[in-house]
């Protein structure tokens, strides 16, 4: 399956790192970007076909993948639209199927939401399918992102949600983890090791939540025995109004999303 990309910029490249990784052929990715020094440069850093033709590399794929910001979405649309019905797949925020279909009429359409961590195989794909798309090309475009992470379909009518918590949740998780070993430094730890310390906490806690199948909440009470160290910091973390803020952070984010749907 040739894929074609329109942008390949933060996530696009994302997209074309994490597929390179797990083995899909480079010859088989091609992108079009807005100037020949970023073709040149991604020529250089992945060995895939790049150049600034839209239209040439929607030619030559079998499915485009559209990577560029909102506002150029439906110029890049309006430039394929005369090739003709092949399945495109768009990840700008806002770009509905309803705006998608009306763009592309009769075309198989997707929507996603990906976020960055599929660069390393470890992501989060969000879905959701246009009326025109065939059993086998959704088949075929959940394929790609499986290779990358989980890849999970929604109705439409959450998507904003889905993508306030795996679109914008690395973000939230990052800022939570420079939070957490800016605390360690204040208390004596160098930065190298509070980071060291801060990351792998992380990365252990996520993987024990995945595995031992016991929701979060119930695994923190574990952890917190009553009158312990862990038990006076989560009550800090319960008075501070720690859910109450991420419950903030996800619907302002959401109310984000949402602004950009209605333009």
């Amino acid at each position: 399956m040739k894929l074609g990309f329109i942008g390949a910029g933060e996530m696009g490249g994302a997209i074309i790192r994490g597929l390179l990784k797990s083995g899909w052929p480079k010859e088989d990715i091609a992108a079009s970007v807005h100037s020949q020094a970023s073709a040149e440069r991604l020529c250089a850093q992945y060995g895939i076909g790049a150049g600034t033709d839209n239209m040439q590399t929607a030619k030559q794929a079998d499915v485009i993948l559209i990577a560029v910001k909102p506002g150029v979405v439906s110029q890049v649309l309006a430039e394929i639209q005369p090739l003709g019905a092949k399945t495109v797949i768009c990840m700008a925020l806002g770009w509905t199927l309803e705006k998608l279909q009306a763009a592309l009429p009769g075309w198989p359409v997707v929507r996603i939401m990906p976020n960055t961590p599929l660069a390393l195989g470890e992501g989060v794909t969000l879905f959701a399918f246009g009326e025109s798309v065939s059993a086998a090309e959704r088949q075929a475009a959940e394929s790609i992102f499986a290779r990358l992470g989980k890849t999970i379909e929604l109705p439409e009518a959450l998507f904003d949600a889905g993508t306030a918590v795996s679109g914008s949740g690395p973000a939230f998780v990052y800022a939570f983890i420079d939070a957490l070993a800016q605390a360690g430094v204040k208390q004596g730890l160098s930065d190298e090791q509070s980071l060291t310390l801060a990351l792998q906490t992380v990365v252990g806690a996520a993987k024990m939540v995945e595995h031992e199948h016991i929701p979060p909440a119930e695994l923190a009470q574990k952890v917190a025995t009553p009158g312990g160290c862990t038990a006076a910091g989560m009550n800090v973390l319960k008075t501070t109004g720690m859910d109450e803020a991420l419950a903030k952070t996800i619907a302002a984010t959401v109310a984000k999303a949402q602004e950009f749907g209605k333009k």
